[in-house]
């Protein structure tokens, strides 16, 4: 088990009783260690072919028949950055892919060079995302709450002195939380601006990870993990050296994270596949 999931290799041999047991229990299976092609024994499992006999589920499964809990889940984990699953299995599951993309991992850079150069400034952009959020939910409450009294309103609108009132007031702080959305946006369109400064730094960043992963493609053996790239990262820009301009800073930065990168790689790589990590 795992985090409290029950987790198995698609290779196991203990794969069916492990399956019987989490689908009559209704429990979650993890199967990991999952390639293009899926056992044709989770077949049945996969396209539901479950049967009713009295008040009890069935699942037929290599021909014996398996209690069937609806609680049940089953997932399937693989390594391979880009399978190529089939149609029907895609049919049969939902597909989610959590591999990290150049322009999300560009983001999540530049959010970390932020905080290390302008800590205030990203805590500021953080501040006015929450305050931005909590006066849209107050405006939606607002509008929620007028159309209800006006809903429940049987007489003359006009004659009802309370909804009258309530209705000035729910367009004065409708008002004002809009001054407020109006203000904030301009607050963090401010801060975006300064952000921006720092892009290139989390540009060459994301570049520089995937020219690393596709040296995979070279040498299946040249593997580096987003977390050993990310202290890095990290650790460049602790080394660059410091300066009051916010450009000259970001190419200190640059200089030194594309130096150290490539000593860090460099070292793994055979020599004749080092001339071919500096062209990418």
């Amino acid at each position: 088990t795992w985090n409290g999931q029950n987790v198995v290799e698609l290779s196991d041999p203990k794969l069916k009783d492990k399956l019987e047991y989490c689908m009559g229990d209704g429990k979650s299976l993890v199967i990991v260690g999952v390639e293009d092609e899926i056992d044709p024994m989770l077949d049945p499992v996969l396209e539901k072919e479950i049967t009713k006999k009295g008040s009890r589920l069935y699942v037929s499964v290599s021909d014996k028949m398996m209690d069937y809990d609806p609680n049940f889940k089953l997932y399937f984990i693989t390594r391979l950055p880009n399978p190529s699953f089939s149609p029907e299995l895609q049919a049969k599951t939902t597909l989610i892919n959590f591999t990290v993309t150049q322009k999300g991992l560009e983001e999540q850079l530049l959010g970390k060079v932020i905080s290390k150069e302008q800590k205030a400034l990203e805590e500021q952009l953080t501040q006015v995302l929450e305050e931005v959020n909590s006066n849209t939910k107050s405006l939606m409450l607002l509008d929620a709450s007028l159309l209800e009294r006006l809903t429940s309103n049987t007489g003359d609108l006009l004659d009802d002195e309370e909804l009258v009132t309530v209705l000035a007031n729910t367009k004065a702080k409708a008002a004002e939380v809009n001054a407020k959305l109006v203000a904030a946006d301009e607050t963090r369109s401010s801060i975006a601006e300064k952000r921006e400064q720092f892009r290139p730094a989390a540009t060459r960043g994301s570049v520089l990870y995937f020219s690393i992963v596709e040296m995979s493609l070279v040498n299946v053996m040249y593997q580096t993990s987003l977390t050993q790239f990310l202290e890095l990262f990290t650790g460049s820009m602790d080394a660059a050296p410091a300066a009051t301009l916010a450009s000259k800073r970001v190419s200190n930065i640059i200089e030194t994270m594309t130096y150290m990168t490539y000593r860090y790689v460099n070292r793994g790589l055979y020599e004749k596949d080092k001339l071919t990590f500096v062209l990418l």
